[in-house]
Parts: structure tokens; C-alpha cells; sequence
């Protein structure tokens, strides 16, 4: 199984042994096909995701004020407003402004170009529409006290750095296995309509198969896309028109050898 991946983008003969071989072997080909996609998940946060967290923390340690949180309030060193901007993503802003209690509305948010907007009592989050959503502390009854500061930002990203893989790789596994089990399943409708207009004979099983499959060129090409930041312009349709033509050619090649010939 190792080289399917392999055989299936260059050899329509070896569509013949998928389509007599049995669902679970299917079944584990596309598990294959997720840990593989799930390793090359890894290096895209490896190299491109974690940096930019990395950074995203470093940002918030050098650039926010110390927020102590304490029965219901927040209280920064000075209570002066203060708006921390991304230096990199411009609409990655909110302000700080403890020394506020009033509601924030969002004409001020708009006007200010930041998406949260920290008072004394609550945060105010910019939502499509648009409009603001609020997180009122003043209703929530706690005696303990949180101190967001450079120590915090640090050893967020300390913490959150192990458990990134592991979550990443399961996330990327699972996901990539629902979504390409669901699309074996639609492209077995497209199978089934070449199968009939092809008169290939063939069981659904079989189309089962080869639809799950005829998807390897396309999924090579997502994970080159991974490691290789890049858009290609009508991707979906691309891939549509290329998976349904393996389907064509793998099933005509399961044809009884008459209809081959013909």
C-alpha cells in the first residue's frame, strides 16, 4: 500500500486491482492517505503557522499594558487609553481604555478601525453587520485575580506550543478523512453515471473504490499547496474535472474487453 498513492496518479492498469479489491482496504487506503496528509498538516504549522503565533505573542508581551482583572473590574498600570495595533496585519487592533465604563458603541469601534474594545467593566467585540457583542464582567462574581502580563504572554506560547502538534495532527486526520470519505461518496454518483453510460457492468462497491482513489492526484496537489503557499486560479473546478477524469478512464478500463475494444 505504501506506493498506491504513486499508482494511482500514474497507472490506469492498476485501477483493475482497486476496483476488485475489498472496502476495507479501501478504508485503510484513505486512513493512509490521512496520516500522510496529517504529517504534511505538521510541517505547514511547523513553518508557517507557529511563527506567526510566535510572533503574535511576542507582540502582545512587548506591546500590551499589564490587565489585572479583580472583582469584576479591570485596571491597567495607568488606566490610560491605549490602542495596540499588529505590526504586520493593520486590521488586527482593540483598545484598551479602563479608566471607560460606559457601553461602547460601534460607531467608536469603526471609527478607531479595532475589532475589541477593553473597559473598565467589559470587552466589546466587533461582529459582522456590523455589531458589538459584549462580555460583561461586572456580573460575574469571583475573587480571584488575573494578571495579564509579559509572564502570561510567554508562557502561553510556552504552553500552548506542545499541544499544538498532537491537536493539529488528530484535527488534520480527522478532518481530511470525513471530508474525503464525503467526496468519495458524491464522486461515486458521478461513477455511477459513466458507469452506465460506459456500460462497464460494474458493482457499486467497485465504483466505491475507484472514486476514493481517483482522488490522490488531487490531494498531492493540496499538500504541495501546504508546503508551498501558492492560489490556483478555479482550484475546485480543476480538481473536479480532474478526479472525474480518472473515473472515465479507470472505469472504462474495468470494461468487459469488448467494450474496451469498441
Amino acid at each position: 500500500m505504501i506506493l498506491d498513492p504513486i499508482n494511482s496518479i500514474t497507472s490506469i492498469q492498476f485501477y483493475k486491482k482497486v476496483a476488485g479489491q475489498t472496502l476495507g482496504r479501501t478504508l485503510i487506503y484513505l486512513a493512509y492517505l490521512g496520516a500522510l496528509f496529517a504529517i504534511v498538516f505538521l510541517v505547514f504549522l511547523k513553518t508557517q503557522v507557529w511563527p506567526s503565533l510566535e510572533g503574535t505573542f511576542q507582540w502582545l508581551e512587548t506591546s500590551v499594558p499589564t490587565i489585572t482583572y479583580s472583582k469584576g473590574r479591570l485596571s491597567t498600570p495607568t488606566n490610560e487609553k491605549v490602542t495596540v495595533r499588529h505590526p504586520k496585519v493593520n486590521e488586527v487592533a482593540f483598545t484598551i481604555d479602563t479608566s471607560r465604563s460606559e457601553p461602547v458603541t460601534t460607531q467608536m469601534m469603526a471609527d478607531e478601525k479595532v475589532w475589541a474594545y477593553v473597559t473598565s467593566n467589559a470587552v466589546y467585540l466587533l461582529e459582522p453587520g456590523p455589531q458589538v457583542e459584549a462580555l460583561d464582567f461586572s456580573k460575574v462574581s469571583s475573587a480571584e485575580t488575573l494578571v495579564l502580563d509579559a509572564k502570561f504572554y510567554r508562557e502561553s506560547a510556552r504552553a500552548l506550543r506542545p499541544v499544538l502538534y498532537p491537536l493539529g495532527f488528530l484535527a488534520a486526520f480527522m478532518l481530511f478523512s470525513a471530508w474525503t470519505l464525503a467526496t468519495a461518496l458524491f464522486y461515486s454518483l458521478f461513477a455511477l453515471l459513466i458507469n452506465g453510460l460506459a456500460e462497464a457492468c460494474l458493482a457499486y462497491k467497485a465504483l466505491f473504490n475507484i472514486s476514493v482513489y481517483a482522488q490522490t492526484l488531487v490531494i498531492t496537489v493540496q499538500c504541495i499547496l501546504l508546503l508551498i503557499p501558492a492560489q490556483v486560479p478555479q482550484f475546485t473546478l480543476l480538481a473536479t474535472v480532474s478526479t472525474t477524469a480518472y473515473l472515465w478512464l479507470a472505469i472504462k478500463k474495468n470494461a468487459p474487453p469488448q467494450l474496451q475494444a469498441a
